[in-house]
């Protein structure tokens, strides 16, 4: 079963997750690494630091996120495939910001992605009319919109310093740019086993030098170049030496250094657990930043999750999105 095909059901819930998971999961118990666990309230962090890795910092619950972009103090989220809400990205407390107002014009957002050019904007892929909102990041009504007749599937969204826009369709087995007017510039990459090629992509980021695409089907992360057709700046992907299942989502960090992979892990048709590992823009594994048995949960993150990434000087935090437990988890990158 192709991992591009959706449930017939709208809810963000269910519709960003490929059907072979869904079929695992019931409404009670959700089996994941050989345990079922019941749905029990959030636990807090209570595990004692461990320098120079990643630590559970907090856990925001909110119902139903999914897709989420930071950008410093704020952190963007889509919540119920119905809203884009923004929070304050170093709190322990879900906080809104209170100073970003309403984007007004969504329909059914299911991606989104940040980009910085004169000021910083927010661009969201809204299913409801198939369209491409661009927002000025204090919310309010878009400042640009533009569709394309060819689009099936929003699998994937990013941009980079100049507006570009980078859309993936999983049903198409491709991945789209346009100008920031909203004008076809070029195919990315379309359907093909070697590197550059992708087969059902879902999550982008674009690190300001390349394209990092989740090439979800073949179990691997591509870099792609984002100025020619079916390129790939390495021509080893990300995953072969890690054994990547069906990875979901990527996120690359501020300072272009390091590639975070949200995998899925789905073997045989079989879910095992979800994992987010951080490697170098080389492609060489650098650490493990989330799985069962190092951040203990009450349960496990187990469906196909976003992540995002954001540092300073201050503080180096991954958010991983999990629309089965109504909660975003918060890890932090403690010091040695």
């Amino acid at each position: 079963m192709a991992l591009a095909e959706r449930s017939n059901k709208s809810r963000s819930l269910k519709s960003g997750i490929p059907a072979v998971i869904l079929a695992a999961l019931t409404l009670i118990f959700i089996a994941a690494c050989g345990q079922k666990f019941d749905l029990p309230p959030q636990p807090e962090p209570g595990r004692l630091p461990e320098p120079g890795t990643y630590n559970l910092f907090t856990i925001w619950p909110m119902e139903a996120p999914t897709d989420i972009a930071v950008r410093g103090s704020y952190i963007f989220v889509i919540q119920n495939e119905s809203e884009l809400s923004a929070y304050l990205s170093y709190r322990k407390d879900v906080a809104p910001a209170t100073v970003i107002e309403p984007f007004n014009g969504l329909i059914q957002p299911v991606r989104i992605a940040i980009a910085k050019r004169d000021s910083t904007f927010v661009i969201v892929a809204d299913k409801g009319d198939m369209t491409i909102k661009r927002y000025f990041y204090l919310g309010g009504d878009p400042v640009h919109t533009f569709t394309d007749s060819t689009w099936v599937e929003f699998s994937g969204l990013t941009a980079d310093a100049y507006l570009n826009v980078y859309i993936a369709d999983a049903t198409r087995d491709s991945i789209l740019v346009y100008d920031d007017q909203g004008h076809f510039k070029r195919l990315l990459s379309d359907r093909g086993t070697g590197s550059g090629y992708v087969i059902a992509p879902h999550g982008l980021d674009h690190n300001g030098d390349m394209v990092i695409v989740a090439d979800t089907e073949k179990n691997w992360v591509q870099r792609l170049d984002p100025d020619t057709t079916n390129i790939a700046l390495f021509s080893r992907p990300i995953g072969l030496d890690v054994d990547l299942l069906a990875p979901f989502d990527v996120a690359a960090d501020p300072n272009a250094e390091f590639i975070f992979v949200a995998d899925t892990q789905v073997k045989n048709d079989t879910l095992t657990c979800t994992r987010v590992l951080k490697f170098l823009t080389t492609g060489a594994f650098e650490d493990t930043v989330y799985t069962a048995t190092k951040i203990d949960l009450n349960f496990p993150i187990i469906a196909p999750s976003f992540v995002a990434s954001w540092n300073d000087l201050d503080a180096d935090f991954v958010y991983v999105s999990d629309p089965l437990g109504n909660r975003v988890v918060v890890l932090q990158l403690v010091s040695q």
